[in-house]
């Protein structure tokens, strides 16, 4: 599968509900990972059409993953286990996620919370595109992904589009989980 494209989307604003939080919520991330303004990749511009995931979340949408960073050994939510919502909306390809207890989870709440990890991407195939051509007084064109496979959402650290996107952490963070460390005896 090497027509596997990522985009990373944009500056994630986390939204503390201080007040609203009842200790053994679950840990959640929401947010919007794509949104459907132009967006600069270098040597040229590319946009999402509004409806280029319709297809691939009503034929496909049981497979998309919420990963951590595009790693595939770090999923936090899938459509099919019940614990992730992605939808196509005005704003962008939005998602809701009630996180399951792990440590990849843990970390990836934690550091949206604290405002260290700030950012959404998402994976996809193109299946269909246009190419536009340089407006007046620009240099680069746009290629418009017209309909795509959507496969995986991410929370990342850097993004490739760093606008209209945004993710919130929402919940009680549990504390530390007490663990066993083994040490080989000392000779």
């Amino acid at each position: 599968m090497s027509n596997i494209e990522t985009r990373k989307a944009g500056a994630v604003k986390v939204t503390k509900r201080e007040g609203k939080l009842v200790p053994g919520e679950p840990l959640v991330l929401a947010g919007v990972a794509a949104n459907w303004n132009r967006y600069d990749m270098g040597t040229t511009y590319e946009r999402l059409e509004p409806t280029c995931f319709d297809e691939s979340i009503a034929a496909d949408g049981e497979k998309i993953v919420l990963l951590w960073n595009h790693d595939t050994a770090k999923p936090m939510g899938r459509v099919s286990a019940g614990n992730l919502d992605v939808f196509a909306d005005a704003d962008g390809l939005g998602f809701e996620c009630s996180l399951p207890e792990t440590d990849t989870s843990e970390e990836a709440h934690a550091l949206v919370s604290s405002g260290i990890v700030t950012q959404c991407s998402f994976g996809f195939i193109s299946l269909a595109e246009k190419y536009e051509p340089p407006a007046k007084g620009e240099t680069k064109g746009t290629r418009v992904i017209q309909k795509a496979r959507l496969l995986e959402i991410s929370v990342v650290t850097f993004p490739a589009n760093e606008e209209g996107t945004y993710v919130e952490a929402r919940a009680e963070q549990p504390k530390a989980k007490k663990r066993k460390i083994y040490l080989p005896p000392q000779f």
